[in-house]
């Protein structure tokens, strides 16, 4: 072989025979220039689809089912592209629908007491105030802005805490669709129409409160109350239109319902004891305390 030269050495000694020893020398000499080229174009691409289906009972009673549906797309060609879409969709189960609450010749009121009504700052009414047998204390007076009967300790008096007694009746004894958790704070919360019962005492807290009609003008809420109700300062009830406050009543058969100072209340109160008003707290509805007297300090109350 051309540029390649061998050598070999082979000793042997009598009687005895050695292993030859062998040495190689080889030398190449290449005639044309190495050329190495290396391509590589890796290709992988990964499509994954999960779909996650959570049904929640909010607050014990209105469905909500949320269904998440997420597809990854990664596909690597020397640079990484990664594509996400992700769809929530929430559905909410209402309620059976109810009818309104006839509230006779309560109607006729804003403010409706048994043993009486005590006030203290310019307070004013927008639909007239009545009490009986107990009469009025404080100053300075009620101012009602909008012609509203005023009957202090009469028979008109009487006769709507009659009917007053019989709406109590008729919307404390309402099947209701949904439990609230005891003593629960519903404050950021967004409720729909139907009936909650609470078995403890219900609390307006942590944050206001929204009443959605799902765009029914005729939409009923109803909450029963078996403990005392609190709106904390500041919190507001939300009604989403075409909801009226007229539809929407508290039902409270503990010791008081609180409207702490410069909260923002809306619907029918029928407190089985007192109502409450903190400073500069405002109601669009009606105040009714069916065996207990209503307080006043600076407020205003508009009919619904």
């Amino acid at each position: 072989m051309a540029g390649c030269s061998r050598t070999m050495n082979v000793p042997v000694s009598a009687g005895n025979f050695t292993s030859p020893t062998v040495t190689s020398t080889a030398s190449h000499t290449p005639t044309a220039p190495l050329s190495t080229t290396t391509t590589m174009t890796p290709t992988h691409t990964v499509t994954s689809t999960s779909t996650s289906t959570t049904t929640n009972t909010v607050v014990g009673m209105v469905m909500n089912t949320a269904t998440n549906t997420a597809t990854h797309t990664a596909t690597n060609t020397a640079t990484n592209t990664v594509t996400s879409t992700a769809t929530n969709t929430t559905t909410a189960t209402p309620q059976t629908a109810q009818a309104t609450i006839n509230l006779n010749t309560a109607a006729n009121y804003v403010i409706l007491s048994y043993t009486g009504i005590t006030n203290s700052g310019p307070s004013t009414t927008c639909g007239g105030y009545g009490t009986f047998p107990d009469g009025f204390t404080g100053s300075p007076v009620i101012v009602e802005n909008c012609g509203g009967a005023v009957d202090v300790g009469d028979a008109t008096a009487d006769t709507a805490e009659g009917d007053l007694n019989t709406a109590y009746t008729a919307t404390a004894g309402r099947p209701f669709g949904a439990t609230l958790p005891p003593d629960a704070d519903i404050g950021g919360q967004t409720l729909y129409p139907g009936v909650y019962a609470e078995s403890g005492n219900l609390f307006i807290q942590s944050a206001d409160l929204i009443l959605n009609a799902q765009g029914n003008a005729n939409a009923v809420f109803i909450f029963q109350v078996s403990g005392h109700m609190e709106i904390f300062a500041s919190r507001n009830v939300i009604l989403t239109p075409p909801l009226k406050a007229s539809n929407v009543y508290w039902v409270v058969e503990g010791s008081y319902c609180a409207l702490d100072s410069y909260c923002s209340m809306y619907g029918i109160i029928m407190a089985e004891e007192s109502i409450t008003f903190g400073t500069g707290a405002t109601l669009t509805g009606r105040a009714f305390a069916l065996k207990g007297d209503v307080t006043l300090l600076s407020n205003t109350i508009t009919q619904p």
